[in-house]
């Protein structure tokens, strides 16, 4: 055997193991889900008094979806101690003249807080992003606690518009704060899905809607695969030796289902001006040793309709692990050894993102042209991801007919290469001097 075919056999016996690890985490993810922490959920915090929670919906051009979401949340406050609160910006009013088509958020969000559907608070900050206004927020909920309860009681619950969450979410949250008390931060992951389908004959437009199906796909197999694992391997759920081995490993919590005692809040909030506050957030945390506590509870977002615009996120979305060198600038930032193993871990995680690009047509070619042992470990190596991919679907798919569901399966590699593609254009963007785009920055173009 060559020496490139002992290298190509070694690296993807490699990705083989690694994958086994991902596999084995999608199955611990679904058993969480499944059960919680410690089985059903139950009536806790019984003779305390129970949090009071502020659903805080940041806005940029959203008007579309505004009012649809103002009810579900009221919905999901329903029952507890909560109240709903949009927060526009005035960067809205002044890129109006770049969105012609977007609507009035402001007025819609003033509209229906005089219908008392909702509260309203607006940032003033033409430049701010969404951490902006969450601050903003969080400064505005502490003064509008109710009398007796401190802001230890009190918890921000950060959602976007297209957020949907089941309707027994803050239950979720009540009962993993009674089961973590010392715990500040608390995440409910999502289940993703494409939600727009392109006009026009189905069989002209199957391609597009199946490959950005499988994006959702992907994003399902990486929430189960990666994002809960890693908050589980950090609680007190996971062994002594596995939190010591696993705290420097970054893990993050999303800006959508993110749970945070107002207390903490005030002495440690978002990161101003960030462009990606959530994974920022998540570094600041980790550095300091702080729990993210996974819930066990999913909520329902939708990935872009197009591939253009799941490229472009994604270029968008990787400067939130690939901006170490300016989180290790940030004064929040418990400086150590914790910090900069993080910072190894992210820009590992950033760099296996851009490998998102070449694989799967690596492993093509490796099957194709490669010797026999090459081509037997790339065949596993790609044996050990179907069955991931089809657990995720069959776990966490959206609900379509068996043609639709073997469709988006199996543009499940392209959907990696899209997210690599996109990946590879944040790369350039970054080493560009570019600082990426904050994710509330969504909406229609003019």
């Amino acid at each position: 055997m060559s020496r490139l075919s002992l290298i190509s056999v070694a690296m993807v016996t490699a990705g083989c193991m690694r994958q086994l690890f991902v596999l084995s985490a999608i199955v611990r993810s679904r058993r969480f889900l499944r059960h919680g922490p410690h089985g059903p959920l139950a009536g806790a915090m019984c003779g305390t008094m129970p949090p009071s929670f502020f659903i805080v919906l940041p806005l940029l051009r959203e008007a579309i979806a505004l009012r649809q979401a103002v009810a579900h949340f009221q919905a999901v406050a329903c029952g507890h101690a909560a109240r709903v609160l949009v927060v526009t910006t005035a960067r809205e009013t002044a890129e109006a003249g770049q969105h012609a088509t977007a609507g009035d958020t402001i007025a819609l969000a003033r509209e229906l807080a005089e219908e008392g559907r909702c509260l309203h608070v607006h940032y003033p900050g033409r430049l701010g992003v969404k951490a902006d206004q969450l601050n903003y927020a969080a400064a505005r909920c502490a003064v509008m606690l109710p009398a007796g309860v401190a802001s230890s009681q009190a918890f921000l619950v950060c959602y976007d518009a297209d957020s949907r969450p089941p309707l027994d979410s803050l239950a979720c949250f009540t009962q993993a704060i009674a089961d973590s008390p010392g715990a500040d931060v608390f995440h409910q992951s999502s289940r993703f899905e494409c939600r727009s389908r392109p006009a026009g004959p189905l069989l002209r437009g199957w391609p597009r809607v199946a490959v950005c199906d499988a994006g959702a796909l992907r994003a399902n197999r990486f929430v189960l695969g990666f994002e809960i694992p890693r908050l589980l391997n950090r609680s007190e759920q996971a062994t002594t030796v596995k939190r010591a081995l696993c705290s420097g490993v970054y893990a993050h919590v999303t800006g959508h289902g993110l749970c945070v005692r107002l207390s903490l809040l005030e002495n440690l909030p978002f990161p101003a001006r960030s462009p990606l506050e959530d994974m920022h957030y998540s570094f600041i945390l980790g550095s300091r040793g702080l729990p993210m506590i996974a819930v066990p509870s999913l909520d329902a977002a939708e990935v872009p309709a197009t591939v253009m615009a799941q490229v472009q996120q994604a270029a968008r979305w990787f400067f939130g692990p690939a901006r170490v060198a300016q989180y290790l600038k940030n004064p929040a930032v418990r400086p150590g050894w914790r910090a900069r193993i993080i910072a190894a871990s992210a820009f590992g995680s950033a760099a296996e993102w851009i490998g998102c690009a070449l694989v799967p047509a690596l492993i093509c070619i490796l099957i194709a042209d490669g010797t026999p042992a090459v081509r037997i470990t790339a065949v596993c190596f790609t044996a050990i991801c179907a069955v991931q991919v089809v657990l995720t679907e069959a776990w966490f798919g959206a609900p379509a007919r068996p043609g639709v569901r073997l469709a988006r399966m199996a543009a499940f590699p392209l959907a990696c290469t899209v997210h690599g593609t996109g990946g590879l254009i944040g790369a350039a963007r970054l080493l560009a001097g570019g600082s990426g785009a904050g994710k509330t920055e969504r909406g229609p173009q003019a």
